[in-house]
């Protein structure tokens, strides 16, 4: 079941909601004031913590919480926004959907998206915790947990959401200033929540480019209506977000998708998409609460590892061990066999050109369009029979199954300077394409808009491209020659932190004028500003000045996830500004 907004009753909006709960509302004038900058998932942690906390820790000081956000769509932020098209799916099952504190659960009133859906749900269909949903529905959901934190506040702390993008943090002593175009605030502690606020580097550099023709962000998906039906669309980028465009361009015109044939309405345009690799994503089945044993990449294993004084060579020590870790897994699942040991004797049986690979899982060659769509087709059918019974499932899953603990060596004992930068800028993305893919039924619907000729899988790797002024349209090439004429370029790409790129407004400000500085590893600079383990700023002392989530990546790792806990820098950000203050 894919469950959708029509599926619910209707729902309060967040922020007309606080406005009617602010409208009578003024903090006394001697409340302390703290700024939130960033409105989405994490942002709405932070304010739940700070609520939550101070239940825990009564005070009869008064605070003035500042919550902004680029527009009125606080919680769910742009991945999850409510009022986007319900095709745009979740990648995982709504099981794992929590967006309360388990720290908090005798204090609240708590609900996971499982057990809020079976309150609002309007049909008689049971949930079911390995079904899958809309972003959309679940914005809804991370909206009704912040109303649910705002009703049940402390007497003494008014949260007030802002809908201004911040532009700059400055005066940072005993104060900072927040401040966006059209006003400023004095504020005494600063969280910095800003996931989606980084701009991608433009590929092509040539000005002038009509900006219809070069849509440098996919979201809102709304925007692509200007593109002409029958034109030829350029997607750079194959993962997540080109699945969310593709059918944008798609179902999202009126097409339709029935047993496993798209219907065209004719407005489709021709999509060619695109990346360094042009390798497509990996679907996966609804995978809950069921993980095959680890043989080699154990929790002793990793213990060992934690315990080391030296940082670790992600490339020389880790990387060998994952790899006949998937080659266990795999013909652990071909052979039936549970022993390692076992499946070692049956693999020396293969000859070695013959061996399921790493590299066969990270690279399969796939040198033409046919290819690509059978392997589309071979990976529906292998997901289909999960992990238990599927071998390329099995070794797609063991990267899911060490991720965890591969964060928490990431963050503490930590990765050499140069094998963090390949794990960085490979292997993450990499084992991310094979272990966290769309649901079977997204790319059943790309394996259908294929067959139809309406996306086009032409194996151009990294190409290079030119905008050809005189045409308006652009020109791509590959490394072998190969060329392609397009009328539209959309990056599907989702911006990473890059302070030497300036690719945010905000960042590229407190970098300016000397308050914050790049995170070095050995030499390698990840992108992100310097914070320590908790999150806080390394250069900012008279007030408490953290990050968390995305803005964290380089220090932290893997923190683009709805997970209450994981990488949880907000806690420590509010236990010290309730200390200091």
């Amino acid at each position: 079941m894919i469950w959708k907004k029509e599926h619910i009753t209707p729902q309060n909006d967040l922020y007309s909601y606080s406005q009617t709960v602010n409208k009578t509302y003024s903090p006394p004038a001697e409340a302390h004031t703290v700024a939130i900058v960033g409105g989405g998932p994490k942002g709405m942690y932070a304010v739940n913590h700070f609520a939550n906390q101070m239940h825990l820790n009564p005070t009869t000081r008064h605070y003035e919480l500042l919550w902004f956000n680029q527009d009125e769509y606080f919680a769910c932020g742009p991945n999850y926004h409510i009022h986007q098209p319900d095709y745009l799916l979740i990648n995982y099952c709504i099981g794992h959907v929590q967006a309360f504190h388990p720290a908090y659960r005798n204090m609240e009133s708590q609900k996971t998206f499982v057990d809020w859906l079976n309150t609002v749900k309007t049909v008689d269909t049971t949930v079911k915790p390995t079904d899958f949903a809309s972003r959309a529905l679940v914005g809804h959901y991370l909206q009704w947990v912040a109303m649910e934190t705002l009703r049940n506040l402390p007497y003494n702390i008014h949260v007030k959401l802002i809908p201004q993008s911040v532009i700059a943090v400055s005066d940072l002593d005993a104060q900072a200033t927040i401040q966006t175009h059209s006003g400023q605030w004095t504020v005494n502690s600063v969280l910095l929540t800003t996931g989606h606020c980084y701009h991608n580097g433009v590929l092509i550099d040539q000005p002038n480019i009509p900006d219809v023709k070069y849509i440098r962000s996919p979201y809102p998906v709304s925007q692509f209506s200007e593109l002409l039906a029958q034109s030829s669309v350029g997607v750079i980028g194959m993962g997540l977000t080109f699945i969310d465009i593709a059918l944008a361009l798609t179902e999202g015109r009126g097409g339709s998708f029935e047993q496993g044939t798209y219907h065209r309405s004719g407005k489709e345009p021709t999509i060619y998409p695109f990346s360094r690799t042009s390798l497509p994503i990996l679907c996966r089945g609804p995978q809950y609460q069921m993980k095959r044993p680890l043989h080699i990449l154990t929790a002793s294993q990793f213990e060992k590892w934690m315990s080391r004084s030296v940082k670790i060579d992600f490339v020389k020590e880790v990387l060998p061990l994952i790899e006949e870790e998937v080659q266990l897994a795999y013909y652990g699942v071909a052979f039936d066999l549970a022993s390692p040991d076992r499946i070692r004797e049956k693999i020396q049986d293969i000859p070695v050109s013959g061996r399921f690979t790493l590299d066969d899982l990270l690279q399969p060659a796939l040198n033409n369009e046919e290819e690509i769509i059978q392997y589309i087709r071979t990976n529906i059918d292998e997901a289909r029979k999960g992990e238990e019974r599927s071998p390329l499932m099995a070794a797609a899953a063991v990267w899911s199954n060490i991720c965890t603990p591969i964060s928490s060596l990431y963050q503490t004992v930590g990765f050499t300077g140069a094998s963090q930068q390949q794990l960085d800028q490979y292997y993450f993305g990499a084992f991310n394409r094979v272990s966290y893919g769309p649901p079977i039924s997204n790319m059943e619907k790309i394996y259908a808009l294929a067959k139809a000729g309406v996306i086009r899988f032409t194996a151009l790797a990294n190409p290079t491209i030119r905008w050809q002024a005189d045409q308006h349209t652009f020109s791509v090439r590959d490394s072998n020659g190969k060329t392609m004429q397009l009328d539209y370029l959309i990056d599907a790409r989702i911006g990473r932190p890059a302070l030497q790129k300036r690719n945010a407004v905000l960042y590229d400000n407190l970098l300016l004028q000397a308050s914050i500085r790049a995170h070095e590893n050995e030499g390698y600079r990840p992108g992100n500003m310097s914070v320590d383990i908790h999150g806080k700023c390394t250069t900012i002392s008279g007030l408490p000045f953290y990050c968390y989530g995305s803005n964290t990546e380089g220090i932290f790792f893997d923190n683009d996830t709805l997970s209450r806990t994981k990488n949880d820098t907000a806690c420590y950000w509010v236990q010290e500004t309730l200390r200091q203050i």
